[in-house]
């Protein structure tokens, strides 16, 4: 998802930080990065910019989101209160749903649709897609052969150099059902997301677990909740559930920069992979380029101090 503006409301942080700000900007980016990926791939990434429901289900939720309205107002983003009535009987939402704010600046893309226009449009472009064990600087300069690369980006998740933690995160999907929202829902940690194939549930968020792969009660406890939202979705067939890995650094920020002369690294966005995309990806290549530096981008150096030091 593209979710500058509800990632504040999880994870708080100053309005002004460093990666607040590249939340943003990376989410304006993607009104440009999708309809370019299509253009050289010939293919929909899914991108809709439709705005997301952010619900609160208790008075302490509605405060915590009345408080992100006000934080959202002071960095010139909008977001405004839906009727609670008629967005439970247009949305299908269950009356538990006790406010619904409509965040403006988030939005959504379809991941899977994404990675599959990006594979063959660098192809369309002339480039190739290898598939290759690569985990040394020794491993790549081979793979080059006589031909070596003018410069390397490692962007192996969670086997880069400063990743510290391993949130594995699960979640599920539904086989679309009528009557669903057409926009993203959002509740506490979990989200709604629908597309036109298949309705995405998620997801669980755990710094510490017994196994990678996935549990069957957590994703039963995932689905329940969602009906808790969206009664409707009690009906829905159930298409298949997964869990991953998503990287992290030990002060929660990305690890975004030049590494040696010919080596960068871009890592660790955590549950923003997505979101950032654009962004780390412009970053990335102006450092290739040598382009004047972002601003602010030694707060994701992979030489600051926080990562250096691990």
């Amino acid at each position: 998802m593209i979710a500058p503006a509800y990632e504040m409301y999880l994870h708080g942080g100053e309005t002004g930080s460093a990666l607040n700000e590249l939340s943003f900007e990376s989410a304006r980016l993607w009104e440009s990065f999708a309809p370019a990926v299509r253009q050289v791939s010939g293919m929909p990434v899914g991108y809709s910019n439709a705005p997301t429901l952010a619900v609160a289900q208790s008075s302490e939720q509605r405060a915590g989101l009345r408080a992100l309205q006000a934080a959202l107002r002071e960095i010139g983003h909008t977001a405004y209160w839906i009727d609670r009535e008629r967005a439970i009987s247009r949305l299908g939402l269950s009356a538990r749903v006790d406010a619904v704010l409509e965040l403006t600046s988030d939005h959504q893309v379809d991941n899977r649709r994404l990675l599959t226009a990006l594979r063959t449009g660098l192809r369309n472009l002339g480039g190739a897609v290898v598939s290759h064990h690569i985990g040394s600087l020794e491993d790549a300069s081979r793979l080059g052969g006589s031909a070596p690369f003018d410069a390397i980006i490692w962007a192996r998740g969670c086997h880069e150099r400063g990743v510290t933690r391993h949130v594995k995160g699960q979640a599920l999907a539904l086989h679309p059902v009528e009557g669903m929202p057409a926009e993203v829902v959002r509740f506490g940690s979990g989200y709604i997301v629908p597309k036109p194939d298949r309705i995405i549930i998620g997801a669980t968020s755990e710094a510490t677990y017994s196994h990678p792969g996935v549990d069957a009660a957590a994703i039963e406890a995932l689905f329940r909740s969602a009906c808790n939202i969206v009664p409707g979705l009690r009906t829905a067939r159930r298409l298949e559930s997964w869990s991953g890995l998503r990287p992290g650094s030990v002060d929660a920020a990305p690890i975004i920069g030049q590494h040696s002369d010919r080596e960068f690294v871009a890592t660790a966005h955590y549950r923003n992979g997505i979101l950032l995309a654009p962004a780390t990806a412009q970053r990335i290549a102006d450092m290739v380029e040598g382009k004047p530096s972002s601003p602010r981008a030694e707060s994701f150096s992979p030489d600051r101090p926080a990562i250096a030091t691990v």
